[in-house]
């Protein structure tokens, strides 16, 4: 049996992202509380693009997945991005959504992250045994 193999990739426009940034509760509805301690410690602008890639790669894995956000159980604070101590970004999931990607397959992920002046982008590929 061959491996499988999912990629989904998202871009955003970092400057219209950043109203979205001051909307309500935003930030407490999307991200994960590891991903707000991570980019508050950032100056203003940096701030902005490292949330920005961190939406991008929560609508990547819900690309990569085929499902989109808000289906089966895909809530984007259950996915988050953490980085190494080598500033690679490693994708975790709550146990519940770890559940999903079991059910559907899929062991392994990878992420990647890059933002410059106006966009962020992340793609994320699921692996399968």
């Amino acid at each position: 049996m061959s491996k499988k193999i999912q990629i989904g990739t998202d871009i955003v426009c970092i400057s219209r992202f950043a109203k979205s940034l001051t909307t309500g509760n935003f930030i407490q509805k999307i991200y994960h509380v590891k991903e707000i301690e991570y980019c508050e410690q950032k100056a203003l602008k940096a701030r902005i693009a490292s949330y920005a890639a961190r939406f991008a790669a929560k609508e990547a894995f819900a690309k990569a997945l085929g499902t989109g956000l808000y289906v089966q159980g895909i809530v984007p604070s259950h996915i988050w991005v953490e980085n190494e101590e080598s500033g690679r970004p490693i994708l975790y999931f709550s146990d519940s959504l770890t559940k999903v990607l079991n059910d559907k397959g899929f062991f392994s992920v990878d992420v990647s992250l890059s933002h410059h002046e106006e966009y962020a982008v992340a793609t994320v590929i699921l692996y399968s045994l």
